[in-house]
């Protein structure tokens, strides 16, 4: 299962890549003729936790004269805290623990605003500016693209994704996608200027996602996209769908990358279900090769998704490795974690198989869910909730990259241990 970050998004028929800048979601594609699908490794602003729980409130205001702005949209992006402003510009977001957190602030006809906050023990408060949106007037021919529906039934299937989960995912207002092809660029590109609503009936979540830009590179191989998401829990009386929203979640969550160095935090790994490997790349050589590595590894199969290069083999060890093998406390950083690998790692999750659909793709049946993690720094640090500090230091590819926002929880998501 997969975890929401940042909000840059790259995907494709082929692999797909994740990663992560001040909380918005990428995923990076490249195709091939196999079916592969790969993700980068998540940033998200949630770090130093602590027990102690505070506050941060304040106001937004307009910069033209200063005056509150009254149902302004604030929240801490890709969370599900926050909501909108009073009539005299006031928030408050409580139940906020130590941490690095990036606030977004909107308001019709204002430039979204995104502020880095570092929460100690103490409440913050923070004023907020708004800038108005500069207005350009510029000659236009309004004609309806007839490719626009082919448009959109791209864009959903790169956002919302292909899985069971993703039936029931719509976006109620997809008029607002200022979509079309550019012909200069060979890609297909998206924006919006408001919030798209995106309902998750599978996980029970109202999703508001600001997309500042799409790109699907018909050039480059590649589709990308970032913006901001707040989540918002759906109601119901009826206990037995909120038992399923529940079970659902944990679905989602258990057998995630989250989920994962969590647990390789917490040194629970095989009780949470998770075996690791060292995997090693080596050069594609013909005959027999003077390697230690090569000749006590296990050679992984060409046709899986990760050998997306046909000049390299990659080579499994069998001997599977321990938390404190990984992840160490930091020496230099409070509430740090520091993950040290050379090389790759395999990681094996074994209390649940692959969705029946991705298995199809994979052109075999369903095994237990299997995700690489590459490494672009041999150390990679982490916060005590299980996020990577740099979101561009890892790759992870497999299992993890199969599903998308349909099939994401957000960032503050709490695990109630049963599935």
């Amino acid at each position: 299962m997969n975890f929401l970050f940042k909000n840059v998004c790259f995907v494709c028929t082929s692999c797909q890549y994740i990663d992560i800048n001040k909380m918005a979601i990428v995923l990076r594609c490249y195709f091939a003729p196999m079916k592969r699908f790969l993700i980068l490794g998540y940033l998200i602003t949630l770090t130093e936790v602590i027990f102690a729980q505070v506050k941060i409130t304040g106001t937004v205001v307009s910069a033209t004269d200063g005056k509150p702005l009254g149902f302004a949209t604030v929240f801490i992006n890709n969370t599900s805290k926050g909501g909108t402003t009073t009539e005299k510009g006031s928030f408050s977001i409580g139940g906020i623990v130590a941490g690095r957190y990036e606030l977004i602030a909107s308001y019709v006809g204002y430039e979204t605003a995104s502020n880095y906050l570092d929460i100690n023990t103490e409440d913050v408060n923070i004023k907020i500016t708004l800038q108005p949106k500069a207005t350009v007037l510029k000659a236009f021919e309004v004609k309806r693209d007839p490719k626009r529906e082919a448009y959109i039934k791209t864009f959903k299937e790169t956002f919302i994704g292909k899985t069971d989960f993703a039936k029931n995912c719509v976006i109620t207002n997809d008029e607002i996608l200022d979509i079309g092809y550019n012909n200069a660029e060979q890609a297909l590109k998206a924006s919006t200027e408001d919030y798209l609503v995106i309902n998750n009936a599978a996980l029970g979540y109202k999703i508001r996602f600001m997309l500042k830009q799409y790109v699907n590179s018909d050039r480059d191989h590649t589709i990308s996209y970032y913006g901001y998401a707040f989540y918002e829990s759906m109601t119901t009386k009826k206990k037995a769908q909120m038992r399923q929203w529940l079970a659902n979640r944990e679905m989602v969550f258990h057998g995630s990358s989250l989920h994962f160095f969590r647990s390789l935090i917490e040194g629970n790994t095989e009780e949470e279900g998770f075996v690791v490997n060292e995997i090693v790349r080596r050069p594609r050589q013909r005959g027999y090769v003077h390697d230690t590595i090569v000749k006590n590894g296990k050679i992984m199969l060409n046709r899986d998704a990760y050998s997306d290069d046909s000049n390299y083999v990659n080579y499994r060890i069998p001997i599977a490795l321990k938390p404190v093998d990984l992840m160490k406390p930091s020496d230099s950083l409070e509430d740090k974690y520091v993950l040290h690998c050379e090389n790759m790692l395999m990681v094996s999750y074994m209390k649940e198989l692959e969705a029946n659909k991705y298995a199809r793709m994979m052109g075999r049946l369903p095994r237990q869910q299997e995700s690489m993690i590459r490494f672009f720094q041999p150390d990679c640090t982490f916060s005590k909730e299980g996020v990577c500090v740099d979101p561009l230091a890892m790759l992870f590819s497999g299992y993890w990259g199969f599903e998308k926002l349909a099939d994401q929880v957000p960032y503050d998501y709490v695990s109630t241990g049963k599935k």
